[in-house]
């Protein structure tokens, strides 16, 4: 299990295809429950994705933040 409040690493993981789940605190913490160590590092070192696949995790990861909120 990885957990990390950062929007665009979670962004990249989930394009990645990895599922995610949002845990409210203060804010949303991300909530990975597959192995995501490779793709964090490829994260970290320049690693590659669909700029499209990109902005549609963001997006998704937005609605998530603002929907399960309360």
């Amino acid at each position: 299990m990885y957990r990390t409040s950062d929007l665009y690493l979670s962004a990249y993981l989930k394009a990645k295809g990895h599922k995610v789940r949002c845990e409210h605190g203060k804010k949303c913490t991300f909530v990975f429950l597959s192995s995501v160590s490779t793709d964090i590092n490829d994260f970290f070192n320049d690693g590659l994705i669909s700029v499209t696949r990109f902005k549609n995790a963001i997006q998704d990861l937005k609605t998530l933040i603002f929907n399960s909120e309360g």
